[in-house]
């Protein structure tokens, strides 16, 4: 185990390395809880896609935790492996929360029923 200890600022700089690098699967997440016409169902109509945006907002915390996590690997610090595995848990939750997105990969404005039925 290296004794030096942790540089704060490329920690920080790793972390908004996954952030910006995990807005891509976000997009992609955003769109695919809805369809391209969104969650109101104007235009093309709502099309829902539980399964890939459940993947989606899984890759999203894991891009945006893969930086920091293999800094950790290199370094093998456990703490800041915690850390890593914490971003990645946040940046999916929070996500989820901004696409407007349940657990379930379903737009949280829509019944289980209504979002299955729609998924095809």
């Amino acid at each position: 185990m290296d004794p030096r200890p942790v540089s704060a600022p490329l920690a920080a700089a790793l972390v908004v390395l996954g952030i910006v690098l995990a807005v891509g699967p976000a997009l992609l997440a955003g769109f695919t809880i809805c369809g391209v016409s969104g969650c109101t169902g104007g235009g093309f109509g709502r099309s829902t896609d539980p399964d890939l945006t459940r993947l989606l907002l899984l890759a999203t915390g894991v891009v945006a935790g893969l930086p920091l996590a293999l800094y950790a690997l290199v370094r093998r610090i456990g703490r800041l492996a915690a850390y890593a595995l914490g971003l990645a848990v946040l940046a999916t939750l929070l996500t989820g929360f901004v696409i407007g997105s349940d657990l379930r990969g379903c737009p949280r404005n829509v019944s289980t029923q209504t979002c299955q039925e729609e998924s095809g």
